[in-house]
């Protein structure tokens, strides 16, 4: 399967903004952030295909996955 991942605000600094990866049926998200080297501690948010999800939950077809930081502010 591939997936394509784009990362949003300070975590673009760990690694490219936007990359596409080939994976293998029923990855987890985590497993994907663990292999490109992105620390979860700093990620506040994940999508996949759109929808909001979390870090155990498998990939079970190609598509988009975002990670965004945790957003502060006032």
């Amino acid at each position: 399967m591939v997936v394509e991942i784009e990362l949003f605000g300070q975590l673009q600094s760990q690694v490219p903004r936007c990359q596409t990866l080939q994976i293998e049926e029923s990855t987890t998200i985590k497993e994907v952030a663990l292999r490109l080297g992105i620390n979860l501690n700093f990620v506040g948010l994940m999508f996949l295909n759109g929808v909001q999800c979390e870090e155990d939950e498998l990939i079970t077809t190609d598509g988009r996955l975002c990670f965004f930081p945790f957003m502060s502010g006032g």
